[in-house]
Parts: structure tokens; sequence; C-alpha cells
């Protein structure tokens, strides 16, 4: 749980060199066992091995359960590992939105409305979200909403997930999709269900997991409560080191330029090199090319939190700094949705 596996609690450089200082301790007698929840009466396996000290020994193999949080929680609380309550205090904890993947021809909203076992799906992840501080936004089926749908999918690639359209128009920073069935398994049912979260102003997969129940006469509801805890948390692990990495470059933010105005060629070049020289004078080198054109360009960036804490703040600079650097342009803002910000230039002092 601490080292190996796909998804270790320790998983930075800087962590493991904290443990690697208290691991003789941590590993003896009762330290340990306080985080051992369950241990199973038969041995799997036994085989004679070499140990380190040169001596004969066996290696036995059995089944545990750990209680991975009281793990982490004493490990956050002896400075270890960041805490999530300092993850977030640092970056700001991300908004989470979670929905069902739907079939061609409808919509997440659709599916919501009309599967039972949907809707208790997506209410088990938001359940387990919001018991670890996550912050959960719901999806609501409303005209507003719909409007705002329609808004994004002038944003390249956005019209090809709805996923990512109802994300960007509530403005989630992590969406959730999640898919699954209950089956009839030997004696009883089995539920299988798969969770991937995407970064919502990439679309980038974060993590992907696909949880299991056991064969079970429960109902369904259970099944799926089931399957669905023992996908979520590897989820959950993936979302956590992807915000550590983030935090040491800045916080991310997707910028998109509309250019607006009647301007030549000459002037659409001017324009294009004076969004890259801002753009440099405000992250360094921490940031991404990813669309240039003669009407949009689309780039992400990495700010420095202290400096750049809100989407306003960097549209408050690009509108001050933007019409010094080419003359005869005028910059406003499109549209600002948490770490999306689009930003028009047209004609004008």
């Amino acid at each position: 749980v601490l080292l190996l596996g796909t998804d270790p609690v320790l998983k930075t450089p800087e962590e493991k060199a904290k443990f690697e200082a208290i691991q003789e301790s941590f590993f003896q007698g009762e330290n340990v066992n306080k985080y051992i929840s369950w241990e199973a009466d038969r041995v799997l396996t036994a085989l004679q091995t070499t140990l380190p000290d040169g001596k004969k020994g066996s290696k036995i193999t059995k089944m545990v359960r750990v209680n991975k949080k009281l793990l982490t929680d004493d490990l956050a609380a002896q400075g270890i590992m960041m805490a999530q309550g300092d993850l977030a205090a640092a970056i700001g904890n991300p908004f989470i939105m979670v929905i069902p993947d739907a079939p061609k021809g409808q919509t997440p909203l659709d599916v919501l409305d009309k599967n039972p076992l949907a809707k208790h799906s997506a209410a088990v992840i938001e359940s387990y979200l919001t018991a670890r501080k996550y912050d959960v936004q719901v999806p609501q089926a409303s005209d507003q909403l719909n409007e705002q749908v329609k808004m994004q999918t002038g944003l390249k690639g956005a019209e090809e997930d709805v996923g990512y359209q109802l994300a960007m128009a509530i403005g989630s920073d992590v969406y959730i999709v999640y898919a699954g069935q209950v089956q009839a398994s030997g004696m009883g049912r089995k539920a299988s269900l798969s969770c991937k979260a995407y970064e919502t102003t990439t679309a980038r997969l974060l993590g992907t997991e696909t949880g299991y129940s056991q064969v079970r006469t429960s109902p369904d509801e259970v099944l799926i409560e089931e399957a669905m805890n023992d996908a979520i948390e590897k989820v959950l692990e993936r979302l956590r080191s992807y915000w550590q990495d983030d935090l040491k470059k800045g916080l991310q933010y997707k910028l998109i330029f509309k250019l607006t105005g009647d301007f030549d060629e000459d002037q659409i070049t001017d324009i294009q090199d004076a969004v890259t020289d801002q753009i440099e004078d405000m992250c360094g080198k921490n940031y991404k090319e990813n669309v240039v054109s003669d009407k949009t360009m689309d780039y992400l960036i990495w700010a420095k939190k202290d400096e750049y804490s809100t989407a306003s703040k960097i549209e408050r600079k690009l509108r001050k700094e933007l019409p010094e650097k080419v003359d005869g342009i005028k910059v406003q803002k499109i549209s600002t949705n948490r770490k999306l910000l689009i930003i028009g230039i047209k004609e004008g002092a």
C-alpha cells in the first residue's frame, strides 16, 4: 500500500525520502498492526528463502486488509506527505462533476433522468467525493444549462464529447464519467463499473479504473456501491498525483484568443507574436501552444498562484498590456469559466 502497486500512497521522491527516515520504527510491532483491520487465518503460500542477513527463513503470503485512510492521515500528521486539506489550501480544491457515459443519441442528463441505477451510481460517487472534502457540482437539466452547452460547442473538439461540453458549461475542473452493468453470475449477481476522470480544460485522461463487486444475492444498488467504491478510490489517487504535479508548475489555465476584427496578414502576425510574448512574460516557459490560426489562438498556461489566483486577474493583465504591444487593437473578455478564459481581440484604440 505504501510503496508498491499501481497507486502507492508514497509517490514523489520527497515523500519516499522522508519515509525512509522513519521506516525502521514504523514497521515494528504495534505501529503497523493498528493499520491492519482484518487478517486471514489461512496462509496462501510459505516458501523457503534467504533473509537479508544471510540466514535461512520463510516467505509467507496471506491476505490482509489495510485501513488506508488512517495510514495516510498519520503520514500527513508526521509531515511525510501532504494532507488533502493542505493540498486544497495550496491550489484550491478541484470542482468535480460526475456524469454517466451516454450512448449515441442521448445526453448524460437523459441517462440520469431515465435510468435509476445510473442516478444511484452518481450519488455513490458524489457521496464518496464530498466525504473527502472535494467540491462536487451536480448537472441539472435546465434551459439555462442547455444554452450554456450550446455556447461551448464553438470550441475546438467540444462537439465530439457531450460530457466535455457539460463540464465546460458548469465550470468544473475535472469531470468523472462512469459506466457499468449488473449481471447474473453463479448463484447470485455481480456488478462491474468503470470510472474515468478527465481534466476539463484539456479533456486529458487523468485516471481510469474498473471496480467489481462480489457475487451476491443483494439488491443491485448494493452491488453497485461495492463495485464503485472499489474503482473510485484508485481514480482519486491518480487525481491527487496530478494535482500535486501541477502544484509545482503553477495554476493551470486554458486561454483562447478569438480575432474578431478585420485584420490584414501583417497585423495578424503582429498579434500572434504579441500574444506569445505576453504569455512568456507572465509564465516563462510554463505554457503549451495548442492551436494558432488566423482567427484562433489556443494555449495552456501554468501561472504563479500568488500573482494569478483567478482567471480574471489574467484577463485584466492581458486587457491592459496587449494593446501596448500592438497598436490599434482592443482586448475584451468573451467568457470566463474558472480555468477557461476566452479573450476577443478586435480593432480599436
